[in-house]
């Protein structure tokens, strides 16, 4: 199984999803981790754009992931344990204790998520209105001092006025210091609600984090991807949204070699961080021809990584927003309309 490694800072519950079973039984607790060489090349033909003529790129924009064996044999185990390349890892350490069927399922639903979500900011980048609807905040993640609201919880409104999305509660909970919340214990708005008072703590972050339930996207690009049925994870958004704009403005941001990226993107176009970048880095070193490789400003220590391995064999460019990989990769500033919207999973302070 191959992952794009997407990572976080807050510790996630169990989500209740519906799961593959696999036929591998994996009674070791390990996982065999080693990079995939494989390059995904996400502007050409896995980028479809329905009723958009684009001339062929200049050059590919790929994305990177991993492979890990997260049910090896004894065998994986020993021949990942000699493989200079390669590393075993205990299984917790890449599934944060979930059942791996589940996790993988997870990695699914992410994938899903972080696309739409690149799609949007490119989207945004291009001067199409983006809008976002749904059906409240739910609860991804609880700071430990944050009581009274629980994992999965959908907040509909805030002292009696309706909320959508993760935005607008933030927008909702913006300059006050406590508030009434209306609670539903999910998804489903034919329960009954009951109300919680959320009070801000001491360093005035609120200790919750929210996306949006049931999210729907709203804007006038036409674009979606073919990929690997075996690809999981959240970091494709940055290869997947420099895609995007690559097809609809001309197709030479990879004009001169092949760029590479990874990391997530949220509507704003804001560049989140990922994990594996050291494997990452390592199949990018393998292919010559590459010109670019993209990764997230933050964590600085992934970054470091990266440009340790490569050694010079690829410029390693760190970036914040979707905006500035635009940028390195065209030589100019970006002039396209730049809307604020809140991220995936983002922290409500």
């Amino acid at each position: 199984m191959r992952f794009d490694a997407g990572e976080s800072t807050w510790s996630l519950p169990a989500r209740k999803r519906e799961a593959v079973p696999s036929r591998r039984r994996g009674r070791l607790p390990f996982a065999a981790v080693r990079p995939d060489y494989e390059l995904i090349a996400v502007n050409g033909t896995r980028l479809q754009t329905p009723g958009h003529e684009r001339p062929a790129p200049a050059g590919a924009i790929c994305a990177v992931s991993y492979r890990a064996e997260l049910r090896p044999s004894a065998w994986e185990v020993l021949s990942h344990l000699v493989d200079p390349q390669a590393s075993v890892v205990a299984r917790s350490r890449l599934t944060g204790g979930l059942p791996v069927d589940e996790f993988e399922a997870a990695g699914t639903d992410e994938s899903t998520w972080s696309l739409d979500s690149a799609i949007a900011a490119a989207a945004n980048m291009l001067g199409q209105p983006v809008r976002e609807a749904g059906g409240g905040a739910v609860v991804e993640a609880l700071r430990e001092d944050t009581d009274d609201l629980s994992h999965g919880e959908v907040i509909t409104a805030v002292n009696g006025e309706p909320v959508q999305t993760a935005t607008q509660l933030r927008a909702a909970l913006a300059g006050l210091d406590s508030a009434e919340l209306k609670v539903l214990r999910g998804p489903d708005v034919s329960q009954t609600a009951r109300s919680v008072r959320l009070v801000r703590h001491h360093d005035g972050a609120w200790g919750i984090r929210v996306v949006t339930a049931s999210r729907t996207l709203r804007h006038g690009i036409d674009a979606s991807f073919t990929l690997p049925d075996d690809l999981r994870g959240p970091s494709l958004g940055l290869a997947c949204a420099l895609g995007v704009l690559d097809a609809f403005s001309g197709g030479r941001l990879a004009a001169g070699g092949t760029v590479v990226a990874t990391g997530t993107v949220d509507l704003a176009g804001r560049v989140g961080g990922v994990g594996a970048i050291e494997y990452k880095a390592r199949a990018v070193r393998a292919h010559p021809n590459v010109r670019h490789f993209i990764v997230p400003a933050d964590p600085a220590s992934d970054v470091d990584a990266a440009r340790q391995v490569l050694g010079g064999r690829a410029q390693v460019v760190a970036v914040a927003t979707l905006a500035e990989a635009v940028e390195v990769l065209g030589g100019f500033s970006w002039r396209g309309t730049q809307r604020t919207h809140r991220s995936h999973g983002s922290a409500v302070g």
